[in-house]
């Protein structure tokens, strides 16, 4: 059981997350203007100095063009340093919505950027947006994060557990 969490959560008590059981966590890595998220350091660190594993780190993707999509995955390696977690490319805004094969170009390349300097990659979707606009022209072969929240009032209820191949997780609630 992890959690993902950003800036917007603010201060984390990160003792307090294990304490209550949580495994792991993905921490948002960069910003929509390609800086740090705010609280990024002070999660790794807070990770860290707990024993909390880091399962990933995510990008909240804006990408509409493949050069976008590049530039972006150089960013977040170069924030990353020497470090090498799993990178997962969070695609659900709606700019990239009826992108076509283009979406898939765009999480390719981002891939190859992230592979390539010898990280794992992934996609985080959520169900809709993924049965919607990316299996439909192919699919992605990579470790697949897929939310689809049921009830979303905090409980795991598997039968809105996806079936989706490639899945490595499932965010069932906000």
């Amino acid at each position: 059981k992890g959690i993902d969490v950003s800036g917007y959560q603010n201060t984390i008590d990160w003792r307090k997350v294990k304490e209550d059981g949580i495994n792991f966590a993905i921490l948002k890595v960069i910003r929509k203007d390609l800086n740090p998220d705010k609280q990024f350091e002070a999660n790794w660190q807070g990770c860290e100095a707990v024993g909390m594993p880091i399962h990933g780190v995510y990008n909240y993707s804006y990408a509409t063009t493949v050069s976008k999509a590049i530039t972006d995955a150089q960013k977040v390696l170069a924030i990353l340093g020497d470090r090498k977690p799993r990178v997962y490319l969070d695609v659900e805004d709606p700019c990239q919505k009826n992108l076509g094969m283009l979406l898939i170009d765009i999480i390719n390349a981002y891939k190859d950027v992230i592979t390539g300097a010898g990280l794992e990659f992934g996609v985080y979707t959520g169900l809709y947006f993924y049965n919607t606009f990316i299996r439909p022209y192919g699919g992605v072969s990579c470790p697949l994060w897929i939310a689809r929240y049921g009830d979303n009032d905090g409980s795991l209820n598997e039968v809105y557990k996806p079936s989706v191949a490639g899945m490595v997780g499932w965010q069932y609630t906000s």
